[in-house]
């Protein structure tokens, strides 16, 4: 091999080396910052109240609600196709997001994809403890405008009757009387949850009407 040949590998490989160095420091600051963003969403939503939105409330759908300081800031919706798990989506505030741009001075894009694994590997599994589901997933994430306040969990209120459920349901609701009757009796709903399901659409059709 002629000189002019090995100063051409000699180039080569210096590049490579290179390239692989860059790499590498690339691989490791990413992991540290992934960390960081982990430890700082850890922190953040230690203290907050999950509210659980239960399949029968959902048409089959499972649904889960953060509430930090009074204000709804992560909600996860887990859909469901004839009784098999579909995709679950991530709701994200856009004031957490920014935060965590100018605290790690990183792009949304990195920022996204963090919070999206976070949430994958930390949280989904124990939410699949509390209902009882194995196989849950957030696939894709998405970014909310505003942080709203949070409505708390619907109560059944103490000594009301069926026959006040019934027509709380019957006011608030398209469906007829007899229909909702029908519901009940048929056991495709049961009253109570039927009720409480109203209430919070109810609440919620309050605070937030758009």
């Amino acid at each position: 091999m002629g000189v002019f040949n090995l100063i051409l590998l000699y180039l080569y490989v210096m590049r490579i080396i290179i390239t692989e160095e860059q790499f590498i420091k690339l691989n490791k600051g990413s992991a540290v910052l992934q960390n960081g963003i982990n430890q700082y969403l850890n922190h953040y939503i230690k203290d907050g109240d999950r509210k659980i939105g239960k399949k029968s409330r959902s048409y089959g759908n499972l649904n889960e609600d953060w509430c930090v300081d009074g204000k709804e800031v992560i909600s996860v919706r887990y859909n469901f196709w004839d009784g098999e798990f579909k995709e679950g989506s991530l709701f994200v505030p856009d004031e957490l997001v920014k935060t965590l741009q100018s605290l790690f001075s990183v792009k949304k894009s990195f920022v996204l994809y963090v919070i999206e694994e976070w949430y994958d590997t930390v949280m989904v599994p124990k939410f699949e403890e509390i209902v009882g589901e194995t196989g849950l997933s957030v696939d894709i994430i998405y970014i909310r405008d505003r942080i709203e306040a949070c409505i708390p969990e619907p109560v059944k209120p103490e000594g009301i009757t069926d026959e006040e459920m019934i027509d709380y349901i019957d006011k608030n609701t398209l469906y007829k009387r007899q229909e909702i009757i029908n519901k009940i009796t048929s056991g495709e709903r049961e009253l109570e949850d039927f009720y409480l399901d109203i209430v919070d659409k109810v609440e919620h059709r309050k605070q937030r009407p758009f």
